[in-house]
């Protein structure tokens, strides 16, 4: 066999990893080392075990998919393809997705958020609003075939039939699971500001199944709503960072519809039992908590009335400001078509011909002619100049 040159040879190694089908989409398992975050937005590492180690390269547009922080230490699953560099002679893989491996990875990368956030102050007690006693509006993000949003709408039916419930369907679990529930929350608190109190979550499952309610844009998203939040993700053990974050948490789906309303038989009864004195209480009680929702209510509509004056006011100048620059411009439009129009007009009137120097002629019998040969000797003619006619006697042709 004749020699290659490195180049050759590594290329070839190159076409032959890319084809092969273990290689090309495998799998690994190992502990991070070596952590490098470049400045391009590249992450490199290693992936060692007991006795090997693995070169590793994550691109930058894959890294805003991470579900958790890399860190060293971290034991993790890399899904991706192995490739030779070919200027360095070296493989590594190219990882294409991330998940962690074990509770062990989880639970660290629960713990490194939970001190970040908390760090930030995102779980300060002060920052907790409590809930309203009665809330008439609920809104609920969550998947709609789960049994949580079964569980939350059965129980507010059952303790308040006045309430009424919105549902915004996400996805809870998976990619893109994230910014869906980020966007859940989002929605309801622009489109629907009359909401009294909104219920995140989902049933239960593993702690990799509720991960994307331990992911640091949930826990902004719950902080940042205008609304009060209930986190109900999974089951009374699963403590998640959505938890944390929000409000209140609810243990269970069921436990945080149980938190939102109110066992509202148990007012009715109560008011059948008590004296007078205490039902006029009661009752200037829930005229005060309604007055006090009317004037939010006002003012939210005043606000919005504002916003929309203002808004329809802006609209309505630079609409007028359009439809006077349209106007000119059809104007200055119109305008040059009447100069064109008139121009030839003017081209083709006989008497503009005449007035450059040409003349017409009409012969005996008083008709416009064109031909000497018509014109006969001693025949009276017409020339008409641009200026005046003259009366003629033909007395001599040049044909």
């Amino acid at each position: 066999m004749r020699p290659v040159s490195v180049s050759q040879l590594n290329g070839y190694i190159k076409r032959t990893l890319a084809t092969d089908p273990i290689l090309s989409a495998v799998t690994v398992r190992g502990e991070i080392s070596k952590l490098t975050f470049h400045s391009s937005g590249h992450v490199y590492f290693t992936l060692k075990d007991e006795t090997s180690r693995l070169s590793c390269f994550l691109a930058a547009d894959r890294v805003p998919g991470l579900r958790f922080e890399l860190d060293e230490g971290m034991e993790i699953l890399a899904e991706g393809s192995v490739s030779v560099y070919e200027r360095g002679g070296y493989y590594s893989l190219n990882i294409r997705s991330v998940e962690a491996a074990g509770e062990g990875a989880l639970n660290a990368a629960f713990e490194k958020l939970k001190a970040k956030l908390s760090a930030e102050g995102l779980f300060n007690e002060n920052l907790k609003r409590k809930l309203p006693a009665f809330p008439r509006l609920i809104g609920v993000v969550t998947s709609p075939t789960g049994a949580a949003v079964h569980d939350i709408i059965t129980t507010v039916k059952r303790r308040d039939p006045l309430a009424d419930i919105l549902i915004y369907p996400c996805l809870v679990q998976g990619p893109g699971a994230a910014a869906s529930v980020c966007a859940g929350v989002e929605a309801l608190n622009r489109r629907f500001p009359q909401i009294d109190v909104l219920i995140v979550g989902r049933g239960g499952g593993s702690k990799e199944d509720l991960w994307t309610f331990n992911e640091e844009s949930v826990a902004r998203a719950v902080r940042a709503s205008n609304i009060p939040v209930i986190s109900a993700v999974g089951h009374e053990v699963d403590v998640t960072i959505c938890d944390l974050a929000a409000d209140v948490r609810g243990a269970t789906p069921t436990a945080a519809a149980e938190l939102a309303v109110p066992q509202l038989s148990v007012y009715t009864d109560a008011m059948k039992a008590s004296s007078p004195e205490k039902l006029g209480m009661i009752l200037s009680q829930a005229l005060e908590y309604s007055g006090q929702r009317m004037i939010s209510a006002m003012r939210q509509c005043s606000s919005g009335l504002e916003a929309l004056a203002s808004s329809s006011r802006l609209r309505t100048e630079r609409g007028l400001a359009d439809a006077e620059a349209a106007v000119k411009a059809l104007f200055t439009r119109k305008e040059l078509d009447l100069k064109l129009a008139r121009a030839s007009l003017d081209g083709a009137d006989p008497l503009e011909i005449l007035r450059r120097g040409y003349t017409a002629v009409k012969g005996a019998d008083g008709t416009w002619t064109g031909s000497a040969a018509r014109i006969k000797d001693g025949d009276r003619i017409k020339v008409v100049f641009g200026d005046g006619i003259l009366n003629c006697l033909v007395e001599g042709r040049e044909i």
